[in-house]
């Protein structure tokens, strides 16, 4: 049994800042509450803020963007032309465990984006049981899961319903979002009660999944709701944020007197604006000069696959296993289009818009040649940046960012990242918008007011947030916004554990009693 102090960490996954704000005045979250009361808090950004997608992996590496080269979950491989799931054999990622020897005692339940169980762990592990992306099950030690599931059941969370939603889809959300908090929260104490850990890290996932569809009812149709469930689905965002709440009750109950805890996110959630889903056709309207030239051709998997509504689809992938899903990902995305004619194309994404270039050289049937690149990048930035809202003449881009520009075109993942991030100017909705004209591509209409086809009525902002309590911490609000990669470095420098050379961050100075800024 250790002797050192425990340091707990407890992620509430994409809980959006502002919102607990208001339900804390409201006294809906008393735990949050009553830590802010007694510890330390302030705001967390994920650098570069722009991307959103993928959070976690700079905080579990303590490394930028630029250095682990995660920016969505399937990533464009140019040596082969495709998109692939991420794995540990093309792309190695430092996890923090692999800088801790093995005195330290810890447990990890729901790391989010985790390649692969550690090899060797000095405690247990779980992940994927209420993770709201779904990167496959893992244990250590072997069995873990299943005693896990004899304990507490199987897991509450079903794969995400991605698409078309509806007041039955939206109840069974609340409904699993409720139960899954109650049940993981069970784990987590009933883990804390079994021994004392050095470190001790728990994320909450479900309601991430939850509220990227519970955010607002704009994705249903209302006109029929009786009030009863019209005022259980207005109420549901805000019963998942209490939900989390009361699992952190239960947890910090059950942590031993002299532990320092942190609970942070890493991005909150807001209204979904919905852009992304008419980017890859705004990138190819301007390939096709606005249809005076033919459209990038695609394949006929890749055809198929945009043919067919995203709820379809999901009711298909959702039942598959998670090894058939990774394996049609690079099937369709090999001949996405005929890349003899095709200089750039949209990458996958879920918030900001990606653009990739095909180079030749760097793509394996790459076209551009490297002389043009700086050319084609600028044709794509005036392009973007000239479409405005058709209704109400509203520009719709915030920005176009070069790669090289934010991050450095001698970054050590450069050439897995996109080339280009196309940014919104917030406050306006595609949903809301009959399409986009362009001075020099003309217009791109659809049809207004029509449901996103993912479904969701929330998506991220890169507002994250901390608080830290426990012995020797004084209480009160940070001025400083914090990096991600800071928050490991604290909780090692808690443990009194060595900061491992992989680590980037530094420990966040309020909360280890120095005062000279990170």
């Amino acid at each position: 049994m250790s002797q050192r102090p425990s340091t707990i960490l407890i992620g509430m996954d994409a809980s959006e800042i502002e919102l607990i704000d208001r339900l804390v005045l409201a006294g809906r979250m008393p735990t949050v509450a009553a830590m802010r009361r007694r510890g330390r808090y302030g705001r967390l950004q994920t650098h570069p803020p722009m991307f959103l997608s993928m959070v976690w992996p700079t905080f579990y590496a303590s490394q930028s963007l630029a250095h682990h080269g995660w920016y969505f979950n399937k990533l464009w491989r140019a040596e082969r032309q495709r998109m692939e799931y991420i794995s540990p054999e093309w792309s190695p990622n430092r996890i923090f465990w692999e800088g801790l020897d093995d005195s330290y005692r810890i447990a990890v339940l729901d790391l989010p984006f985790a390649t692969a169980s550690p090899p060797r762990l000095n405690g247990v592990y779980l992940n994927g049981w209420q993770c709201h992306d779904d990167f496959s099950k893992q244990e250590y030690p072997a069995g873990f899961r299943t005693e896990i599931e004899k304990r507490h059941g199987k897991s509450k969370l079903t794969p995400e319903a991605f698409g078309e939603q509806s007041t039955a889809t939206l109840l069974a959300q609340r409904r699993e979002v409720l139960e899954t908090d109650e049940q993981f929260a069970g784990i987590c104490v009933d883990l804390l009660k079994r021994e004392r850990w050095d470190l001790f890290l728990a994320v909450f996932g479900a309601g991430h999944r939850g509220t990227h569809y519970l955010w607002d009812l704009s994705q249903i149709d209302t006109d029929d709701l009786d009030d009863a469930t019209r005022t259980i689905l207005q109420g549901a965002r805000d019963d998942c944020y209490q939900s989390w709440d009361t699992a952190l009750g239960r947890i910090l109950a059950a942590a031993p007197d002299d532990a320092r805890v942190l609970v942070f996110a890493l991005h909150g959630m807001g209204p979904n604006d919905g852009w992304f889903e008419r980017f890859q056709t705004m990138v190819e309207h301007i390939h096709c000069g606005g249809g005076s030239a033919a459209a990038p051709k695609r394949g006929l998997i890749y055809s198929v696959k945009r043919a067919l509504p995203w709820r379809l689809l999901r009711q298909v992938t959702r039942r598959i296993p998670h090894a058939w899903n990774k394996a049609l990902v690079p099937l369709w995305s090999r001949r996405m289009y005929d890349w003899s004619s095709t200089r750039y194309f949209a990458i996958l994404t879920d918030h900001n818009g990606q653009i990739r270039l095909n180079v030749k050289g760097r793509e394996a049937e790459g076209i551009v040649e490297p002389s043009e690149v700086d050319a084609v990048c600028a044709e794509l930035r005036d392009g973007m940046l000239s479409f405005r809202d058709i209704d109400t003449g509203q520009p719709v881009v915030a920005d176009v960012i070069r790669i090289d520009d934010a991050l450095g075109a001698d970054a050590p993942r450069r050439n897995a990242l996109p080339d280009l991030v196309v940014t919104w100017v917030g406050g306006l909705s595609a949903q809301l918008s009959s399409g986009v004209v362009s001075d020099t591509y003309g217009e791109l209409r659809w049809p207004k007011g029509a449901k996103f086809q993912s479904g969701r009525s929330g998506n991220h902002t890169d507002r994250g947030w901390f608080i830290a309590s426990g012995p020797g911490l004084e209480p009160g609000q940070s001025s400083q916004t914090y990096d991600t990669v800071t928050l490991l470095p604290t909780a090692f420098d808690w443990m009194g554990a060595p900061q491992p050379d992989f680590f980037h961050g530094k420990p966040i100075p309020e909360l280890t009693g120095r005062t000279t800024p990170t």
